[in-house]
């Protein structure tokens, strides 16, 4: 089984992303809705999926690695003084209703514990179009409690693990060459991991030839999660370093604006 294209991202003419459904995915790795591939209007791919070192990365998408105790991020499970241990707790997400209309589309995700309890509740909204010379795209994710008790998002961060508070909005980047990441204020790996900036850009040789991806934080300012040296990826983090609170009736937003083009480096050759 292989997870199945719910919808398609096209901008004149051009299919720039797909929304999978994760079905295929084995529970292991936490099922759960994402985009790939993602991308450039020239056709350069810069997502990836299952890959070999870490079989739980998916695309474009929201991971989770603890909700309240469920490991939907996929892998092993973070325990303070013991350190990853393989767990029976991976949970899934459900997309449970979507509406499409135009260059916009609405989900109704079901964040599951493994015996098929609801965890979590999300409604996701994307909306596409063209940007300058690529393409952009909106994002944001809204969660809500399922009952009347708040649900804790936790990662290894924020289970005692430093620098390591990864889980929210992800982007797990294909292989790639002559990697920039950089914000505003910092560039590199250590510099940018962990740093709270507006904005966040990779820019690399891809398969395909150079592209850039820049990624805003829209209303909120969490730590950059970012991998480099190990695997490429980028994120925003939920938990840093303490568990985000969905309280019930009060939805937790998470929001991005995510700008996608070919050629490496800042558009016009400007700053940023």
């Amino acid at each position: 089984m292989i997870d199945a294209v719910l919808h398609e991202l096209v901008i004149d003419g051009a299919l720039v992303a797909s929304v999978l459904d994760g079905a295929g995915t084995v529970a292991s790795s936490s099922p759960r809705p994402y985009l790939h591939p993602v991308r450039t209007l020239g056709g350069t791919t810069v997502s990836d999926h299952h890959p070999p070192d870490h079989d739980w990365h998916c695309g474009v998408g929201v991971a989770l690695p603890d909700v309240d105790g469920v490991n939907c991020w996929g892998g092993g499970t973070y325990v303070q003084g013991e350190g990853y241990v393989q767990r029976d707790d991976h949970g899934s997400a459900v997309v449970r209703h979507a509406a499409q209309r135009g260059s916009a589309l609405a989900q109704q995700i079901e964040w599951l514990a493994p015996d098929g309890a609801v965890v979590l509740h999300e409604d996701r909204s994307l909306a596409w179009g063209p940007a300058g010379t690529g393409w952009e795209m909106a994002w944001s994710s809204s969660f809500r409690a399922p009952g009347d008790d708040p649900v804790r998002l936790g990662s290894p961060g924020s289970n005692g693990r430093v620098g390591a508070g990864y889980g929210g909005f992800s982007w797990r980047f294909p292989g790639c060459t002559e990697v920039l990441v950089r914000t505003a204020e910092a560039a590199g790996e250590q510099a940018v991991h962990g740093s709270v900036a507006p904005w966040i850009e990779w820019s690399a040789v891809f398969g395909g030839g150079p592209a850039t991806i820049r990624l805003e934080a829209i209303g909120h300012r969490d730590p950059w999660f970012v991998r480099v040296a190990e695997y490429p990826a980028i994120g925003s983090s939920l938990a840093w370093r303490e568990v985000a609170v969905v309280r019930p009736g009060a939805p937790f937003v998470r929001s991005f604006r995510a700008v996608v083009r070919d050629g490496a480096g800042p558009e016009g050759g400007g700053g940023g």
